[in-house]
């Protein structure tokens, strides 16, 4: 988890650089970016659109400036809110 999140952020921050909100464009590449790692890492579709759509939603509240984001990922790493929108295995 820890690898998964750091990656999808880093993308997201070197395409947005300086960009401080969750606009659009900043969404769509973290989510874009969520997607292609859950789906490298073998997550069904349906189940992958789930867990990028929960991530982003949990990381925009708690976070809701990306600058703030970039600066707490170690929390957001070890997060549980977080780790609640992985794929459930049964």
């Amino acid at each position: 988890m820890k690898n998964y999140l750091s990656a999808i952020l880093l993308i997201c921050f070197l395409f947005t650089a300086c960009e401080n909100t969750w606009d659009k464009e900043t969404r769509d590449m973290f989510h874009k970016a969520c997607m292609k790692t859950a789906r490298e890492n073998g997550t069904m579709e349906a189940q992958a659109k789930e867990m990028c759509d929960c991530r982003l939603e949990k990381m925009m509240e708690k976070y809701p400036q990306f600058s703030d984001a970039m600066e707490h990922i170690e929390d957001i790493m070890n997060d549980t809110d977080f780790k609640d929108c992985d794929p459930k295995t049964y």
